[in-house]
């Protein structure tokens, strides 16, 4: 029985996309008494990937639409007697999906961290002893999504390179 080369990148693919509608960053805003002081805002708010995507996050739009596109090419070559081609195309969406969620991750941990600092005296000075920590929580998407992606690639980067490997793979086993 002949393995499929593009099983591996369609399933990271598949991992990455679904992990853009998982919660990426909690805001918890328990511990601020906000629920007492304003009865109908929630106390705490989940944001996800796609929430991201379509709100303007450029970055994490580039990565949604590099997911859609490692599960496009893999379905649309998986018939094809040519699965190779894809392989250079899954490489450069899959790792271009690592970057931007990356690249946005360390965004976000960068802001929260000079939030952090700036209100950190001003909520002293306040009386406040309340932790900017314990308010914004990061959550599985993001790193879910980095790990589809890094499947993806992994996947990709078994993709026998032409069709010449691939008949040598099936003698091998023939013999």
């Amino acid at each position: 029985m002949k393995q499929n080369s593009l099983t591996l990148p369609i399933v990271g693919g598949g991992i990455a996309f679904l992990c853009f509608f998982l919660p990426w960053i909690r805001f918890d805003m328990s511990s601020m008494g906000v629920r007492e002081a304003l009865p109908q805002v929630k106390a705490a708010i989940n944001i996800s990937g796609f929430t991201l995507a379509t709100g303007g996050a450029n970055f994490v739009t580039l990565a949604f639409v590099a997911a859609i596109a490692v599960i496009g090419i893999c379905i649309y070559m998986i018939n094809q007697k040519t699965p190779w081609k894809a392989r250079n195309l899954v490489l450069i969406s899959s790792g271009i999906g690592v970057l931007c969620i990356l690249f946005t991750l360390i965004r976000v941990i960068q802001g929260l961290s000079l939030a952090s600092r700036m209100a950190g005296p001003l909520l002293q000075s306040a009386g406040s002893d309340m932790e900017l920590g314990k308010i914004f929580s990061p959550q599985f998407g993001g790193l879910g999504a980095v790990i589809g992606f890094i499947i993806a690639l992994i996947g990709a980067w078994n993709i026998p390179k032409s069709n010449d490997s691939m008949e040598d793979n099936e003698q091998e086993t023939v013999t």
